[in-house]
């Protein structure tokens, strides 16, 4: 267990070995140590340096004699707080530098993308890809019923989660026929807080397969039946399907939720971030 906790730090194996025993014996000099770890005390040194390093390994004196003892556990959990606020500004850095990334792009060459995907992970795989998005509106034409049959409740919970951290505010339209009580899915609310707006589809509109609309892309996800999906990046394609989603969009119904029937999950969402 320790030594995954400290390959997530960029420590190695001995590291970890080296910490554990510290921890046991206290102030100890660089002989005995390397006996008790196995390894050559030219090596050793090597690994207590970069223990040091991480403020994890201090030195000391004890009758002459160079000793090295652990610093507290509490100190790990610095480092990871230390590291996520280092990738915190690298991606907020990255967000920043996205636009002139984007724009560097070439278009002379620009051709329709397609990724296919297979099975329940493949296609929880493929809805992931709108997570690497963020602020803008996402359009979703979508049978809400097959998709929790076949990817599960859990992972729209997880989905809706990481959708709204995002910022990714979406108008979804679902087929009468394929619709979910919101008191037994509450991470499916609509409203300002969850980011949604949810509208029901006009009566015989109907369909089992749905797609949804970010960016340049769009995701197409079939039924259990067929259990398959696609990714595909096209101006001309997304131009045509906001304009069918935006002329049903207005013959559709705004779905009536309680607010009380998502209450639970808004909490939630508030330790999630």
């Amino acid at each position: 267990m320790l030594e995954n906790i400290f390959s997530s730090l960029g420590l190695a194996p001995e590291e970890a070995k080296i910490y554990a025993v510290l921890l046991e014996t206290g102030p100890i000099h660089a002989g005995a140590l390397a006996k008790k770890i196995g390894v050559p005390r030219s090596s050793l040194y090597g690994f207590l340096r970069r223990l040091q390093d991480h403020n994890l390994v201090v030195e000391g004196q004890k009758a002459g004699i160079k000793t090295f003892s652990a610093e507290t556990p509490e100190k790990i959990n610095l480092l990871f707080r230390q590291r996520q606020e280092a990738l915190a500004k690298s991606q907020n850095d990255f967000k920043a530098l996205l636009p002139d990334l984007a724009q560097k792009k070439s278009g002379r060459l620009v051709t329709p993308k397609v990724q296919l995907f297979e099975g329940a992970e493949g296609l929880k795989n493929a809805l992931k890809d709108m997570l690497l998005y963020y602020d803008m509106e996402t359009l979703a034409l979508w049978p809400i019923q097959s998709m929790i049959d076949i990817l599960s409740p859990d992972f729209f919970r997880y989905l809706n989660k990481e959708r709204i951290k995002n910022n990714l505010y979406t108008r979804a339209i679902w087929p009468e026929t394929k619709s979910v009580s919101i008191s037994e899915h509450p991470y499916l609310g609509t409203g300002e807080e969850f980011k949604r707006n949810i509208r029901t589809a006009p009566t015989g509109m109907d369909f089992s397969m749905g797609y949804w609309i970010y960016g340049n892309r769009a995701v197409f996800i079939s039924s259990r039946k067929e259990s398959f999906g696609f990714i595909i990046e096209s101006e001309e394609l997304i131009e045509m399907l906001k304009s069918q989603f935006e002329i049903v969009w207005q013959l559709s119904k705004p779905l009536k939720a309680s607010p009380q029937d998502s209450a639970a999950f808004l909490k939630e969402l508030e330790q999630y971030k």
